[in-house]
């Protein structure tokens, strides 16, 4: 993800995150201030988190038959 793009979105997701304080402290319903924490968290790691996911995919080479066999039973095989 572009960092111009991950930087925009861990912001909002932080403005969900404090938007969801201030509604606690004014105390707005659960069902308005659980729904925006939630979207917080969500839009602020997620990003990060495919990211991660994605370059960990990409960066290992796959395992060769052979070395992948080598921990099941001669049965197995």
């Amino acid at each position: 993800m572009k960092r111009r793009l991950l930087r925009m979105t861990q912001l909002v997701g932080f403005l969900l995150w404090l938007a969801s304080g201030v509604g606690l402290l004014l105390g707005w319903p659960d069902t308005a201030t659980s729904p925006l924490l939630l979207a917080g968290l969500l839009v602020f790691h997620c990003p990060t988190a495919i990211a991660d996911r994605r370059r960990e995919r990409e960066s290992k080479p796959p395992k060769s038959a052979e070395e992948v066999l080598r921990w099941y039973p001669k049965w197995w095989a």
